[in-house]
């Protein structure tokens, strides 16, 4: 994503929907445990972090289009 050399704002796009749905599973599955373990909350406060990064990203360039 930081070399925009060669990419189109749709394939752009497209890379930062799978990252978002990537974080939410791995959040979703981190939750489930994020009680009984400190390194499962931690990793689902890291993806869920990284899926808000990919979103305000997303709609920036959703809005600049």
């Amino acid at each position: 994503m930081l070399r925009m050399q060669g990419m189109t704002p749709a394939t752009m796009v497209a890379m930062l929907d799978a990252c978002i749905a990537m974080c939410q599973q791995c959040m979703d599955e981190c939750m489930e445990h994020a009680d009984h373990s400190d390194v499962c909350r931690m990793c689902a406060q890291a993806c869920k972090a990284c899926m808000d990064a990919c979103s305000k990203l997303r709609e920036s360039m959703v809005a600049a289009a």
